[in-house]
């Protein structure tokens, strides 16, 4: 009976530290701090916490406005890449990471072209590159259809204790295919020796509580 416990034991442990953590929010990751009132015209060297504008031209943080019938779910300010001319962007301030560790980013984004100019941007939108990651294009045919708000993902493997995000405009002009909003990261598990005995005991552990509830009721 001690065995068998132990096994069921060890078997929960596994699926246990098998679960990933939860993504945490980069810092402002939701834009919304300060408070910018509707819009904000951001020159490139600007900061607002967390980020510094970076390229040419500028971003606009932009407020959710009631009603909001195109960004659904986003109640408070995002960033809108194109700014006033395009060309723009974001960069993160630099956070800790654990070199060779692999890590997701999500966000939130939307291609609003709809609502400015007023017709369906399909070419480049935005793009996302981690200080020593690859570079991720996202373009508003594949990635962002006008209109749809989509949840993006990108992964890199850090290089150094410590990385920073850069988010660009690539439309090159006040398109509004590049908005994004509640930029999170999380690092993605590796399978340790641990995960694998333990998953390896699930079945086992499954196979003794079945005998041992027919035992109970024999």
């Amino acid at each position: 009976m001690k065995l068998s416990k132990s096994i069921v034991i060890a078997s929960m442990m596994g699926v246990i530290l098998a679960s990933s953590a939860g993504a945490a929010l980069v810092l402002n990751g939701d834009f919304a701090a300060p408070i910018e009132g509707p819009a904000a015209f951001l020159s490139v060297g600007s900061t607002i916490l967390g980020w510094t504008v970076v390229g040419s031209g500028g971003v606009n943080v932009d407020h959710v406005f009631t009603p909001n019938t195109y960004w659904t779910g986003n109640t408070s300010q995002f960033m809108d890449l194109t700014g006033n001319t395009g060309g723009a962007g974001v960069q993160s301030d630099a956070f800790a990471t654990i070199p060779l560790q692999t890590y997701q980013v999500t966000f939130d984004a939307l291609n609003g072209s709809l609502v400015f100019p007023g017709s369906a941007w399909t070419g480049p939108a935005l793009s996302l590159q981690a200080s020593g990651g690859p570079l991720a294009n996202y373009n508003g045919l594949t990635d962002l259809p006008a209109g749809v708000p989509q949840v993006l993902t990108y992964s890199f493997t850090a290089v150094s204790p410590t990385t920073t995000l850069t988010f660009m405009d690539t439309s090159g002009f006040d398109s509004n295919a590049g908005w994004i909003d509640n930029v999170a990261i999380q690092a993605v598990p590796e399978p340790t020796p641990m995960m694998i005995l333990g998953a390896w005991l699930v079945p086992f552990g499954a196979r003794i509580l079945r005998t041992l509830r027919k035992n109970r009721f024999a």
